[in-house]
C-alpha cells in the first residue's frame, strides 16, 4: 500500500559547533527531481561550501526559535485562496494562477493510485519579496515546496519554505529528514536578481539535519541544528551560520 507523508511545515537551517561532535498552461508539475547535490558534509566539520559560498558554523547559548506549529495546509488553504482570490483560484484537483502579464499557470493534482507521478498541491501563499507563490507539494513518498514566478509562470521546486535575507539577495531552502529519508536533508541556496530565482548550489548532511532558520543580517543566519538522541529523539541545538 502506497504511504503518504503528512502535511508539515519543512524549513530551517543547518548547523555544527568549533570542537563539537555535531553530528505556462502545462496541466501537471508532479515531481521534479533535484540536480546531484555537491555530497555529504561530515559530522565534525563546522565550514562548508555551497557552490562559491563558504560558510562557518558558531555555537550559540541561546535560541529565540519556538516549536514550528503543524499549518495544516489542506484545512489553511481556503483562507489563503480568499486572501489572494485576485489572483489563484482552485476548481476541484486545479489551481490557477493569474500572472501579471495576463497569462495563467495551471497546477493539477494526480490522484491515480496506481501512479508513481501521484502528487497532491496546496496553496500555501504569496512571497512579495521575491514575486512568488508558495506551494506545498505532496507525492508518493517524498514532499516538497514549488515556487510560481507571479510574473512569468517559471515553476521552481524547492526543499522547503524559502527563508529571503534582508536585502532579497539570497533565498535559502532547507528540508530536515534524518529518519525516513524520504525527502532531502539539507538546504538550497539561491541568489535573487531581475526577479529570477538563481540556483547557488546544494548541500546534504549526514549525522544532522536542517531546522529552523532566519537572517540576522545579509550575511549571518542564526539557525539550529538538529540531531538524533539515542532514543531517536530530535534535539535541535542553536547555532549562528556566516556565509562568506
Amino acid at each position: 500500500m502506497k504511504k503518504y507523508l503528512p502535511l508539515f511545515f519543512v524549513a530551517g537551517m543547518i548547523a555544527a559547533c568549533n570542537g563539537q561532535d555535531i553530528s505556462d498552461s502545462a496541466s501537471d508539475t508532479s515531481h521534479i527531481e533535484e540536480a546531484p547535490s555537491i555530497g555529504k558534509v561530515p559530522v565534525n566539520t563546522d565550514t562548508f561550501s555551497v557552490g562559491n559560498k563558504s560558510f562557518t558554523i558558531y555555537p550559540l547559548e541561546h535560541s529565540s526559535f519556538d516549536k514550528l506549529p503543524d499549518p495544516g495546509y489542506d484545512s489553511a488553504e481556503t483562507s489563503l485562496l480568499h486572501k489572494d482570490k485576485a489572483h489563484v483560484k482552485r476548481t476541484g484537483d486545479t489551481l490557477a494562477f493569474t500572472l501579471n502579464n495576463g497569462e495563467t499557470r495551471i497546477l493539477a493534482n494526480n490522484t491515480k493510485e496506481d501512479d508513481d507521478q501521484y502528487s497532491l498541491f496546496f496553496y500555501a501563499g504569496y512571497l512579495p519579496d521575491i514575486h512568488q507563490y508558495l506551494v506545498f507539494g505532496s507525492y508518493y513518498e517524498s514532499s516538497d515546496y514549488v515556487l510560481i514566478n507571479a510574473d512569468n509562470g517559471e515553476l521552481t521546486h524547492v526543499w522547503g519554505i524559502p527563508v529571503i535575507s534582508p536585502d532579497h539577495k539570497y533565498v535559502i531552502c532547507a528540508s530536515v529528514d534524518l529518519i525516513a529519508g524520504f525527502n532531502n536533508n539539507g538546504f538550497q541556496l539561491f541568489s535573487y536578481r531581475d526577479n529570477k530565482l538563481i540556483p547557488e548550489g546544494d548541500v546534504q548532511f549526514d549525522k544532522w539535519g536542517p531546522g529552523q532558520m532566519k537572517w540576522l543580517d545579509n550575511k549571518t543566519i542564526e539557525a539550529e541544528y538538529v540531531v538524533l538522541d539515542k532514543d531517536m529523539n530530535e534535539v535541535p541545538k542553536p547555532v549562528k551560520l556566516v556565509m562568506k
